[in-house]
Order: C-alpha cells, then structure tokens, then sequence
C-alpha cells in the first residue's frame, strides 16, 4: 500500500498542483504504514507461528502460566532418603555439591519453566479453560492437551474430584492438571492416593 492509490483520488482541481500533491502524500504517509502495521498484526500474534515474546504476550493476553509452580525440587540439607537432600559441605572441594538450610514455611518446590511447545499446548488448553463449561468433557480435552498421560477422573459428588493418572508422571504434570483442571467454584481437586490435607 502507497500513497499513489490516494493521490490519484484527488480531484482535477488539485491534481496538477505539485505542492498540494506533496501535502496530501506527506498528510496520509504515516497513517498508510500505522495501517500497514496493524494489518501485519494477525500474522505475528498467530498462535501457530508466535515464538518468544509474541507467544509470551498472547500468553499474558489470556491469563496462561510460562512455567509450572511446586515443579522442581530445590536442594538443601536434609537428611539421607529426602527428596533432593545433600550433604553439608564439609570440604574445601568446590565440586562437591551441598544443600543449604532451608527456612520455615520455605518451599521445597521452584517452578520449572516449559518448552516452547508445552508452553503453546498450555496455550491452547487456557483458551478452552477459559471457555470451559466445567463439564467432564471440556476437562478431558483440557487435560488431553498438557499431557500425553492415560488418566481419568470423577466425580465424587461432594464437591470434589478425584484424578487418577494411570501410569507413572512427573511432579511437573501433576502440578500442571492442578493448575488447568476446570472447576466450578468451591470445588477441590483430589489426586488419588495422596493425603488430602
């Protein structure tokens, strides 16, 4: 898109006058590239295509997570048989890996920041979440798209629902259905086997 397409509208009064011509040109050039820009728009926000800021701005857009809280395990000190516990160090190796005092009411857990392609499946499952009807179906397509894990779930009734993963999982996908799993207001979301605390 140029100028041109609008100067040649110009009526046969103002047409041959050279310095109006340049007015109008210089008038219209700026809105002509802000139309330019904003037609170019749908191509960089397409989901499909988008990578780095662009997918993170949809992302923002939406209200969807760029990492998975309570994912990670940190290391500290702790005690043998404790997930992620070291040893205190007590040498003057720095290759020797030590855990650290862990402070109360810390976390054992950091958040673990997705793939670019989990991150547009998540993405993706946000536009149904925000969508979703918080019916069994919406949930099962929901939960289809941010893991490849066998699972199921039900409805217990009493404002609960109890999920089953039918094979073994990471903490990561765990803490995922947690945060995408549709719920109607004041409804838990119960892991099968775990203590419910």
């Amino acid at each position: 898109m140029d100028a041109r397409k609008y100067i040649e509208l110009l009526t046969s009064q103002h047409r041959d006058k050279p310095r109006f011509r340049e007015m109008v040109e210089a008038s219209i050039s700026p809105l002509i590239d802000c139309l330019e820009c904003l037609n170019g728009l749908d191509s960089k926000f397409d989901l499909e295509t988008a990578e780095g800021d662009q997918l993170q701005i949809i992302a923002d857009w939406l209200g969807a997570p760029n990492s998975i809280p309570n994912s990670i395990p940190v290391p500290y000190f702790g005690f043998q048989g404790q997930p992620e516990s070291l040893p205190w160090r007590e040498t003057n190796d720095p290759s020797f890996k030590s855990g650290y005092w862990r402070e109360s009411g810390m976390s054992g857990y950091t958040a673990l920041k997705m793939t670019p392609q989990l991150f547009k499946r998540v993405i993706k499952a946000k536009i149904l979440l925000n969508q979703s009807d918080c019916s069994e179906l919406s949930a099962k397509e929901i939960i289809s798209l941010i893991t490849d894990k066998p699972f199921k779930f039900k409805d217990n009734k009493d404002m609960t629902v109890t999920f089953l993963f039918l094979e073994s999982y990471e903490q990561f996908e765990r803490e995922l259905v947690k945060l995408m799993f549709p719920l109607p207001s004041g409804v838990r979301l119960i892991f099968e086997g775990e203590d419910d605390y």
